[in-house]
C-alpha cells in the first residue's frame, strides 16, 4: 500500500512540476502574451519614441481584433525613458522583473539601449530593436537582440559613398551630436574616409543634444573650407544646422545620417533644406508612399490621430515598429500553443526575407542578427518632399 501511495505521489508530483513549468514561462498564459517596450516619449528624441509606440500599438491593435495569436492576445506594457540610459535601465528591469515581459520590441536610442543590453541578454528575453543603428548593439553578438534595419556601418557606407563617389566631394566635414547615435556615427565616417577612400576630413565638430545655436561649430568649419558637410544629427536639430549654415554663407553640399530623414528637417530648415541628401533605412518614404501596404498603414494610424498627424509622422519608426511586431506576429504563429523565450529566439532565426510594411526584407539567421544592411539615399527636392535617388547595399 506504501509503494503504490509513492508511485501514485510521485507521478502526481511530476505531474505538477509539468504543469507548472509549462505555465511558468515569463509573460504568456492562456490567453495573453505580454510585450515591453522603452522609449523616449519625451525629450528631444520624442519623435522616434512616440513614433516606435503607435507603430506596435497598430500592429497589436490588429492582433487582438482578429482574436489574438493561437487564441492569445497580445498586451504591451511600455515606459518613457526621455533618452536617458539612467530612466532606461531602471524601465528594463522593471519589465524584466515587475512585469515579467516575454519579449520586448522596439527599444530606445542608442545610448538608452545599448544601457541595457547586457542586462537583456543575461535575462535571455528576447529583443526586436527598430530605433537603435549603433554597431555595439551587436557588439558582442547576443542570442537574444535582433534589429529590424540598416546599422551605422550600412547608413554611413551609403550617404559617405554618395559624398565621395557620387558627387565627388574631396575635402568633406563633419558636425554631429555628443550622444552614441552621433558619436558612433563620427567614428564610422570618419574609419570610412580614412580606410576606403583615403580622403581626409577638413573639419569635425560636436555638440550636446538640445543646443539650439551652432554658430560656432560652423564658423570653424566654415574657415576650413570644405565642399561638403555631413550633419549627423536627428532631424530637427539638423534642419536648424542647415538653417544657420546658410544664413552664415557655408554654401557647401549637405548631408544626414538616418536620424535626419523626417520632414522635421524640412519643417526646421525651410527652403534651406532644398538638396539636402540623407540615408533612409526604407526604400520609400512613410509620408507620402503610395505601396497599398503603407497607405494602410497610414489610414490605422488615422484613428489614433484623428485631427490630423503630428509633426514628423509617420516615420521611418513607426513601420520600422510595425515590422517588429509582425516579425514577432509570424514567430509566434509557427510556435502554436508552445510558446517559450527559446523556441521564439529559435523562430527568429528562420526568419528569411521577410517582407515587412514600408521596410527592406528582413533576414536573420544563427549568426547574423542584423535583418538587413540595405539603404535608400533620399533628397529635399524643390517641392520640400523627400524623394529617392539611390538604393545601397543588399542583404
Amino acid at each position: 500500500m506504501f509503494r503504490r501511495y509513492g508511485a501514485v505521489a510521485a507521478v502526481l508530483s511530476a505531474l505538477a512540476l509539468s504543469f507548472n513549468s509549462a505555465q511558468a514561462e515569463p509573460g504568456v498564459s492562456d490567453t495573453e502574451i505580454t510585450i515591453g517596450m522603452w522609449m523616449p516619449l519625451s525629450g528631444p528624441a520624442a519623435l522616434l519614441g512616440q513614433s516606435a509606440r503607435d507603430g506596435v500599438r497598430v500592429w497589436s491593435d490588429e492582433v487582438n481584433a482578429k482574436g489574438g495569436i493561437n487564441g492569445r492576445k497580445i498586451r504591451i506594457v511600455a515606459y518613457d525613458d526621455a533618452g536617458s540610459p539612467q530612466e532606461a535601465n531602471a524601465a528594463v528591469r522593471r519589465l524584466i522583473n515587475q512585469d515579467e515581459v516575454f519579449a520586448l520590441l522596439a527599444g530606445s536610442i542608442s545610448g538608452s539601449t545599448l544601457a541595457v543590453r547586457r542586462l537583456i541578454t543575461s535575462s535571455k528575453v528576447p529583443f526586436i530593436s527598430s530605433i537603435s543603428s549603433n554597431n555595439n548593439l551587436m557588439n558582442p553578438f547576443s542570442r537574444y537582440i535582433f534589429r529590424v534595419y540598416g546599422n551605422e556601418d550600412a547608413q554611413a557606407a551609403g550617404i559617405v559613398g554618395r559624398m565621395i563617389d557620387g558627387d565627388g566631394i574631396k575635402r568633406p566635414a563633419i558636425i554631429y551630436t555628443s550622444n552614441d547615435y552621433g558619436v558612433g556615427g563620427f567614428h564610422v565616417y570618419t574609419a570610412l574616409l580614412k580606410d576606403k577612400f583615403k580622403v581626409a576630413s577638413v573639419a569635425d565638430e560636436r555638440y550636446n543634444p538640445g543646443d539650439q545655436d551652432f554658430s560656432a561649430q560652423l564658423l570653424r568649419i566654415k574657415s576650413a573650407n570644405p565642399d561638403g558637410l555631413l550633419v549627423f544629427a536627428f532631424a530637427q536639430e539638423a534642419g536648424i544646422i542647415v538653417r544657420q549654415a546658410k544664413e552664415l554663407g557655408l554654401n557647401v553640399k549637405f548631408y544626414g545620417g538616418g536620424g535626419a530623414a523626417t520632414s522635421l528637417l524640412q519643417r526646421a530648415a525651410g527652403p534651406s533644406a532644398i538638396g539636402f541628401k540623407a540615408v533612409s533605412v526604407l526604400p520609400q518614404t512613410v509620408e507620402t508612399s503610395n505601396d497599398p501596404k503603407v497607405v494602410a498603414y497610414r489610414d490605422k494610424l488615422k484613428q489614433l490621430y484623428p485631427n490630423g498627424f503630428p509633426p514628423g509622422r509617420p516615420s521611418e519608426y513607426d513601420v520600422a515598429a510595425y515590422t517588429a511586431g509582425k516579425i514577432a506576429e509570424s514567430v509566434l504563429k509557427e510556435l502554436g500553443k508552445d510558446v517559450t523565450r527559446e523556441k521564439f529566439v529559435d523562430g527568429l532565426e528562420r526568419i528569411k526575407n521577410f517582407e515587412g510594411v514600408g521596410t527592406f526584407p528582413v533576414t536573420f539567421t544563427p549568426t547574423s542578427h542584423e535583418g538587413t544592411n540595405s539603404v535608400e539615399i533620399i533628397e529635399v527636392g524643390s517641392d520640400l518632399a523627400w524623394k529617392a535617388i539611390g538604393h545601397e547595399g543588399g542583404k
